[in-house]
């Protein structure tokens, strides 16, 4: 009988890790025709310590390849490697579907959360976490909204976060308007993402906040090699 549980509990343990990894490893490595950049304060690693000038954003628009960028306050409540961490991520109301044209509302409207500075579209995941739907308030990291609605996207990260009013939320994490987390960069071709970024990073590298720029994909398994390290070594 201990032989037994004692193969079924590494079986079990085996195939555990291999779907964390397979899962984590497909959210995070780069796909071909990947059009989307991340812009982030040079050798930062949290969000809370990543600080860039909301001006860059014309800057960055006239840059030859881009054909996009908004502005992005990221807010989260730890950056260690925990399966419970809170992350609000404020973007221009207007903007939304813009940066993110992948989501659906499932539960509420867009409208409701462009009605009110403080309402928030919660991603599906994280909703099922906190028992959250319409009409619910909440509160994480000093910061209290109501939730305007729930959303669904094919993107593993979209679904455990917690979408606010960009003003709202630089206010509210006492940053302050005037600057932001990263920007978020639409490049017209895939096949130029690279040479963009190196664009990018260049017009900044002599100013008081250089940047750091890489692919979207390739900047979430950056952000997660906590994670990564972590099953490797399980």
């Amino acid at each position: 009988l201990l032989t037994v549980l004692g193969v079924a509990t590494g079986m079990f343990l085996f195939t555990a890790v291999e779907t964390m990894q397979l899962s984590l490893r497909r959210a995070t490595e780069s796909e071909a025709g990947e059009t989307t950049l991340v812009v982030y304060r040079e050798n930062r690693f949290c969000p809370s310590t990543s600080r860039l000038p909301e001006h860059y954003l014309s800057e960055i628009k006239r840059i030859e390849g881009v054909e996009d960028a908004i502005p992005v306050q990221i807010v989260v409540n730890n950056c260690g490697a925990s399966l419970d961490v809170i992350t609000f991520r404020g973007v221009p109301p207007g903007d939304l579907l813009r940066y993110n044209p992948d989501l659906e509302i499932v539960k509420g409207s867009v409208d409701e959360w462009t009605s009110r500075s403080d309402a928030a579209l919660v991603g599906e995941n994280f909703a099922a976490r906190r028992g959250l739907g319409p009409g619910d308030q909440f509160e994480a990291v000093g910061v209290r909204v109501y939730v305007a609605g729930v959303v669904r996207s094919p993107h593993a990260q979209d679904n455990n976060v917690a979408y606010v009013d960009l003003p709202f939320l630089q206010q509210a994490s006492w940053v302050g308007r005037g600057t932001v987390t990263q920007f978020s960069v639409r490049v017209e071709e895939g096949s130029e993402i690279d040479s963009v970024a190196e664009k990018i990073d260049e017009v900044f590298a002599s100013d008081s906040d250089p940047t750091t720029t890489r692919p979207e994909s390739a900047f979430f398994a950056q952000t997660a090699k906590d994670m990564i390290e972590i099953i490797r070594f399980t």
